[in-house]
């Protein structure tokens, strides 16, 4: 009796470690060295806030967790996309806890924009 090959189902170890392509996995990581920069630069203003620490620094890391912050959105919609494609095309619902991951990350992102906008919209006003 043969055997078909293509009804052969891998075991789900196999399927586990080889999910995701080497693109997925970049944009994750990507994703969280931002998001650990970002997060990085927000308590390191709020350290020296609580020190005063001079306005010109204190700006320097506004600007940067408001950069960061924008490149975080940026990359987690591109995480979101790709998930929902690999979710559609390799017909997984594990990819959509991903989505969830990356929304969530989303959200985050928008909150620290708007937190550093505002300071740069009270700074620039009170000039």
């Amino acid at each position: 009796m043969k055997r078909n090959i293509t009804t052969v189902q891998p075991p789900q170890a196999e399927v586990w470690l080889t999910a995701k392509p080497l693109l997925g996995k970049l944009i994750k990581w990507t994703t969280l060295g931002i998001l650990v920069l970002a997060l990085t630069t927000v308590t390191l203003y709020t350290a020296g806030s609580y020190r005063k620490d001079s306005d010109n620094s204190q700006l320097v890391l506004v600007r940067s967790f408001l950069t960061l912050s924008l490149l975080l959105i940026i990359s987690s919609i591109y995480g979101v996309i790709l998930n929902l494609y690999y979710a559609v095309r390799k017909r997984q619902g594990a990819y959509l806890f991903g989505v969830l991951g990356y929304v969530l990350i989303i959200v985050l992102g928008i909150l620290i924009a708007l937190g550093a906008a505002f300071i740069l919209g009270a700074v620039d006003g009170n000039r």
